[in-house]
């Protein structure tokens, strides 16, 4: 299902989620009480983190959000619009975990590729690293270092290394393991 969405974030302290084949706005997450800066879809599963000035990063839950057709529980299961028609949803969304530490707003919450792991930063200086499980989310470290707001930072996919980007025009590269700048 998640190939066919695409999601957005707003100033407008929304988050929506688009029907990339209708160009549907399917679903409207609210909760955020300022711009919500970035999202992102979990890699494996039904989750999204947002990201605002509010100084939050939320987890969302959106696996209640499932297709729903009105011969969905017919036998077979057919669906007249054929794979792309998500016309009709059920929107149950909730928010799951909120994660609370920045001191300013916060400009990007990115997923781990592999592990539990989550990363923020934003114009704290900070980037913060979240471990989370089924029932709760918390921090595991900071790292400040960077003299400006940091802008966004990506996992490593192989190595235990965050790659950040600053509003002072450096990138730097943290080490998981050591706990250090690189």
């Amino acid at each position: 299902m998640r190939n066919m969405l695409q999601i957005s974030a707003s100033g407008d302290q929304t988050i929506r989620i688009w029907n990339s084949t209708s160009r549907q706005c399917i679903a409207v997450l609210t909760g955020h009480s300022h711009y919500v800066m970035s999202v992102q879809f979990h890699p494996k599963e039904d989750l999204i983190f947002s990201a605002s000035m509010d100084q939050v990063v939320r987890v969302w839950d959106i696996s209640g959000l499932r297709k729903t057709s009105p011969n969905s529980g017919r036998p077979g299961g057919s669906n007249p619009g054929g794979p792309g028609n998500f016309e009709a949803f059920d929107t149950f969304s909730t928010i799951k975990h909120v994660l609370e530490g920045h001191d300013r707003g916060v400009h990007f919450a990115m997923f781990h590729p592999t592990l539990p792991l989550i990363t923020s930063g934003g114009d704290d200086r900070v980037i913060k690293i979240w471990r989370m499980n089924e029932s709760k989310a918390w921090e595991v470290d900071s790292c400040c270092s960077h003299f400006n707001n940091v802008s966004s930072a990506l996992f490593h996919p192989k190595h235990k290394l965050i790659v950040l980007c600053g509003e002072g025009k450096t990138v730097r590269v943290w080490d998981l393991a050591k706990r250090t700048a690189i």
